[in-house]
């Protein structure tokens, strides 16, 4: 199970965006609940048995290797694009609000940190369940 604590501030980040914007139905927001926790569930159960089909000795196979950082990749895919779907809406609904340069500049900032932040989270997300030696 602790591989998979780099989920958890996902969950958390999205839960949020979801549950505290004003911009999405509550039909959208239920469907995005829905479609984290079926991709979760999806990911976990297919990860899990992967490693039970090929951690049977030592050495780990390569075809170990080959099919868990393939599903990470697809499992990054589903998760991330979703997510920075969810966040460019939020930003692009608040920058609409802004009035001022400032407050334009600063909400063009503040996606342009989001966008890094979701990067940087891809890499760790690949290095913590798609690494391959």
């Amino acid at each position: 199970m602790s591989d998979y604590t780099v989920l958890i501030p996902l969950f958390l980040v999205v839960i949020a965006m979801l549950n505290r914007s004003e911009v999405f139905s509550k039909k959208v927001k239920y469907i995005g609940y829905g479609y984290f926790l079926i991709v979760s569930l999806v990911f976990l159960l297919l990860r899990e048995t992967i490693y039970a089909l090929y951690h049977k000795g030592s050495p780990i196979p390569d075809i170990y290797w080959e099919k868990n950082s393939n599903l990470a990749d697809i499992g990054l895919f589903l998760y991330l694009v979703p997510t920075a779907i969810i966040f460019l809406t939020l930003s692009l609904s608040w920058n609409k609000r802004e009035k001022d340069l400032k407050g334009k500049i600063l909400m063009f900032l503040f996606i342009i940190v989001g966008v890094a932040i979701l990067f940087g989270y891809a890499f760790f997300f690949s290095m913590s369940l798609g690494y391959r030696p």
